[in-house]
């Protein structure tokens, strides 16, 4: 039970702790923040890749549909053009993976010290209560004094 001392104001013993956890949480949140930026830059270059790949089809696929091919070694180079489109394309994926994973790996960091400043900030709201329970009983016991005292010596009033 919390003891109140009387004309002091309510402080809460563990408030280092709440607010190194609260520090804590926030650079979390700017970690989650360079890691999110990080993923949605590979994420981009993936679709810029992907882009670029559709393109350089349909340029192929627009020079067969013309008909006769004049020079075939340009089709050629465009085909392997299109081999090392597809190949930067399946490392870009790899890449987009890996940096979701870091990226819920620091969500799940994140999480847990959001929990963290929570179970403090929770404490503290108890310790409150019971803080401003005892002020209420302080200063019930006290009444009850001074109506006990007046019932004692009805005169002196």
């Amino acid at each position: 039970m919390v003891k109140p001392k009387t004309g002091k104001k309510f402080q809460y013993d563990l408030q280092a702790v709440l607010k190194v956890r609260a520090i804590k949480e926030k650079k979390e949140q700017e970690k989650f923040a360079e890691k999110q930026r990080a993923y949605m830059i590979e994420k981009q270059k993936e679709e810029a890749i992907a882009q670029a790949k559709k393109d350089r089809e349909e340029e192929l696929r627009g020079v067969f549909r013309k008909g006769q091919i004049s020079d075939f070694s340009k089709v050629l180079q465009r085909k392997a053009h299109l081999e090392v489109l597809k190949d930067d394309l399946a490392r870009q994926v790899e890449k987009v993976i890996e940096a979701s994973k870091i990226l819920e790996e620091q969500r799940a960091q994140l999480i847990s010290s959001m929990k963290d400043k929570k179970i403090m900030e929770k404490h503290r709201e108890k310790k409150l209560k019971e803080y401003q329970k005892a002020l209420l009983d302080l200063e019930t016991k006290f009444l009850d004094e001074i109506a006990t005292e007046r019932f004692k010596h009805p005169d002196n009033s």
